[in-house]
């Protein structure tokens, strides 16, 4: 009766592990004729490069001026109130940052491309690329558009609007390229001190993740060419 009683749970379960045995079989097939990926190019690494860095130092800009500036913030927050007013349209390189931004969708679109690519075994890789593919994609699509971007925009604007009006000096026109020099005389009114100082706080966080998050997407770039891959021939035949 014991016998019986067990013989079919022993009977699914070796059914079970014949059907898992039979997938991950095929699975391993389908993996092994995917064709491989192609390799990074130089010149496609020093295009993503261009990226990293100049957004790379935008970010550390911001991160220094406010450290700076919360160091002797009755000093200082107004020169960082204009600072933000500067970045809003900066010459040269709001412009710079336009045109970069325009070529953000086919940025978008081939990394997605590469994590579906990994994810579904649509193409063979190393098991370093795939995660380079896969991740580089998540930061940059799940992390910075959707999270970083919006926060440290909407602390910089509420910077703005809290100390808009309390300035007694600050930044004026001129500087060698006649765009500004700060006057480290500039004050606040004590009354409108600790709201500029609150929203002032809120700063570096943001802009400490974008650091961090685009020295991470550069990493991912020089990972990504280290791991090479298929030469142009050898893709086209399979």
């Amino acid at each position: 009766l014991t016998r019986r009683r067990w013989q079919p749970a022993a009977l699914a379960t070796s059914t079970l592990a014949r059907h898992r045995s039979r997938a991950e079989t095929w699975l391993a097939g389908c993996m092994a004729q995917a064709p491989p990926k192609p390799g990074i190019a130089p010149v496609e690494l020093a295009i993503s490069c261009v990226f990293s860095v100049f957004f790379t130092t935008n970010a550390l800009l911001d991160l220094s001026a406010d450290l700076w500036a919360l160091d002797a913030p009755r000093a200082r927050l107004a020169f960082l109130r204009d600072w933000y007013v500067f970045r809003q349209w900066s010459p040269i390189v709001s412009p710079l940052f336009l045109a970069l931004t325009l070529l953000l969708p086919f940025a978008v679109f081939t990394l997605c491309k590469g994590a579906l690519e990994s994810i579904c075994g649509w193409r063979s890789a190393s098991r370093l690329r795939h995660t380079v593919d896969i991740l580089e994609a998540v930061i940059l699509v799940g992390v910075i558009l959707p999270i970083g971007i919006p926060a440290a925009v909407s602390a910089q604007e509420a910077l703005i609007a809290a100390c808009k009006g309390s300035v007694t000096g600050g930044v004026s026109g001129g500087g060698p390229l006649g765009f500004f020099s700060a006057d480290t005389t500039a004050t606040l009114r004590p009354g409108d001190m600790s709201a500029c100082k609150a929203s002032a706080a809120e700063l570096p966080s943001p802009h400490l993740l974008m650091v961090a998050l685009n020295l991470l997407m550069w990493a991912c770039d020089v990972l990504r060419y280290s791991c090479g891959g298929a030469p142009a021939g050898e893709e086209k035949r399979d």
